[in-house]
């Protein structure tokens, strides 16, 4: 039996947002819309004067747009001439305002191109040329926030294409296609199928290791089963996906790799809202898997265990307290010394088998998640002491409470463990918040730990003048907004 996390369909987690892709000629765009770090791939081709294909240039890594006119590149390139040479270019970009625009480089490399900015700034286009290579490319700014060893983890469909060399000279085309499987620990083993013009298709298994530096660039060397050492570099193109470099002493190669399935991380939430990217230290959080536990068991302690059955969770290394396991989800706090604004890597075991490693966003600020029930109903308790609902009305001028995770760093009288309850005091959080029901902002009277729990948090505050009805109750920390669960009121 193996252990696996993997993400479930939930509509609210994987729901598809809209690309709302810039038309040329609307007028739209400008220098400020490239800004950040985008992964990028690059291709580039040299033709001999007799009109024959002579040299290959494949390169990948992060370009970094300031905003205002000036880029960066960096990364790897392989070439029939060298293979994996690293590179930093730099030079300056416009952008007209219906998103056509050019890159000009001077410093490193002296090319020029055409741009497209598309996706709402999120994407480009690229095509140009310099003394030796035509060039085509593009990249994307949709990379995690930051990225770990464990950010590679699962299955990934893997394809290149490329060029065969004999000592400089391209001598032939030469594809690949396959899988690639990660640990999420720095171990990868893959299976493809080489393909050359005029010969069968080969089977080729290859193992090695990786390693994933906080940029969100990559690197492995897989030794494969011809005994051919392997090269790969990688960007980090999203959550799902990634762009290849491939190469060894008779190849060079190009392609991406793309999850299977869902990508572990995203099976990872928080556990009110199932927001990915949203566990702060001491919130908790869930993982959604197979083979988790042997069946369902739950704490009955009010400090919690580290150990439920057969089953544990280690968050970079250390053991997290459960609330909840069963085969298929764990319910967990997230350790309150676990370093906010890093990626974590957290692995489960049940018995003898241990799952991959997947990644997770520590934030250092409230992320928070309102608890729900029933048809995405806020837990939000009445002045009355009932739990609000269609029947069971707050009135305008109630102080109620609402109770969610993730609230992020508080000011505590006492020492915080985790798997303990709170102090018996109040914890107020440390970032800006506010409280909003509908359109209307509410008077919050108090937001923090909720005293002699764990990992709960509470914001008690008062129904602001509103209609009769029911509405979504948002809570936002440090700029970070809730789920919108309902509430509703009488008057």
């Amino acid at each position: 039996m193996s252990v696996n996390i993997t993400a479930v369909v939930f509509s609210c987690l994987l729901a598809a947002s809209a690309h709302a892709q810039n038309q040329i000629g609307g007028g739209t765009c400008s220098v400020s819309n490239l800004n950040g770090t985008y992964a990028f791939a690059l291709n580039g081709r040299t033709i001999s004067a007799a009109g024959n294909f002579a040299g290959s240039f494949q390169a990948n890594g992060a370009a970094t747009f300031d905003g205002k006119g000036v880029v960066t590149f960096a990364g790897s390139v392989n070439t029939n001439q060298v293979l994996g040479k690293q590179f930093a270019y730099s030079g300056t970009y416009a952008v007209a305002a219906n998103c056509l625009g050019s890159i000009t480089l001077s410093a490193g490399s002296a090319a020029a191109f055409t741009l497209v900015v598309w996706d709402g700034g999120k994407q480009f286009n690229i095509a140009g040329a310099d003394a030796t290579y035509v060039y085509s490319g593009g990249g994307g700014n949709l990379q995690p926030s930051a990225c770990a060893l464990a950010t590679l983890s699962g299955a990934y469909a893997y394809q290149a294409s490329g060029f065969s060399v004999t000592g400089t000279t391209p001598t032939g085309v030469q594809d690949e296609s396959g899988e690639l499987q990660f640990d999420g620990l720095g171990n990868v083993t893959g299976t493809y199928t080489a393909s050359s013009p005029g010969t069968a298709p080969a089977t080729v298994t290859a193992t090695g290791t990786y390693s994933v530096a906080s940029n969100c660039l990559a690197s492995a060397m897989l030794t494969d089963s011809s005994g051919k050492s392997n090269t790969l570099n990688f960007a980090v193109t999203g959550i799902q996906a990634l762009d290849v470099l491939d190469s060894n002493s008779g190849f060079v190669r190009s392609g991406s790799l793309h999850s299977l399935f869902v990508n572990p991380s995203e099976a990872i939430g928080n556990v009110a809202s199932y927001a990915v990217g949203a566990t702060p230290p001491g919130s908790v959080f869930v993982v959604f898997g197979q083979n988790l536990a042997t069946r369902a068991a739950g704490a009955v302690t009010n400090t919690l265990p580290t150990q439920l059955l057969s089953t544990t969770v280690t968050v970079n290394g250390e053991a997290a307290p459960l609330f909840y396991v069963d085969a298929g989800q764990i319910d967990a706090q997230m350790p309150w010394d676990i370093p906010g604004g890093t990626v974590a890597s957290v692995v489960v075991k049940n018995g003898t088998s241990t799952s991959n490693a997947a990644a997770v966003f520590v934030p250092a600020t409230g992320t928070p998640g309102l608890s729900t029930y029933g048809n995405n109903r806020a837990v939000v308790v009445n002045q009355n002491g009932s739990i609000n609902s269609a029947s069971d009305t707050a009135a305008v001028g109630d102080e109620v409470v609402a109770y969610f995770t993730g609230g992020g760093p508080v000011q505590s009288v006492g020492k915080l463990v985790s798997g303990s309850p709170a102090p018996l005091a109040l914890a107020p959080i440390t970032g800006s918040y506010s409280v909003t029901v509908g359109a209307a902002e509410a008077v919050v009277k108090y937001i923090g730990l909720t005293p002699g729990s764990i990992g709960l948090y509470q914001a008690n505050f008062v129904v602001p003048q509103i209609a009769r009805g029911t509405y979504p109750v948002v809570i936002t920390i440090a700029g970070q907004a809730s789920n919108r669960p309902v509430m509703t009121i009488s008057n």
